[in-house]
């Protein structure tokens, strides 16, 4: 793991944001998908996940970032999954971004990332 992939989602927004971010306890964490095929494809193993997350995921019958992201695009709350409480569920999220964020290149990362704030802010608003 590179060291872009080791930093947590915190920290990127305040890199690149330049302030702090307040994490509710259980709060809810909005973005939007813009996975290829490629990216689709690629088994939920690359999420690096830990136990729990992972094995609540692979008995719900996500095998893939694709099956993952659209289930999650198409209004299923992984929270409800069998073993997936609030810190699960906020971890899959987490990676899931990271893996997003990590796939683009350089130059349109800020960009996302200012648009993800955006999103996060009108939801919390």
């Amino acid at each position: 793991m590179n060291q872009d992939q080791s930093r947590t989602l915190t920290q990127i927004i305040e890199t690149l944001a330049g302030y702090r971010v307040h994490e509710k306890k259980g709060g809810k964490f909005y973005f939007n998908f813009y996975l290829n095929q490629k990216m689709s494809d690629t088994p939920i193993e690359a999420l690096d996940l830990n136990v729990r997350a992972y094995n609540s995921l692979k008995r719900a019958g996500y095998s893939n970032i694709g099956q993952l992201a659209e289930a999650i695009a198409g209004g299923v709350e992984i929270g409800k999954i069998k073993n997936c409480g609030s810190k699960s569920c906020r971890e899959i999220m987490e990676k899931l971004f990271l893996y997003q964020f990590n796939a683009l290149p350089q130059e349109k990362r800020e960009g996302y990332v200012r648009e993800v704030m955006i999103l996060n802010a009108r939801k919390h608003g």
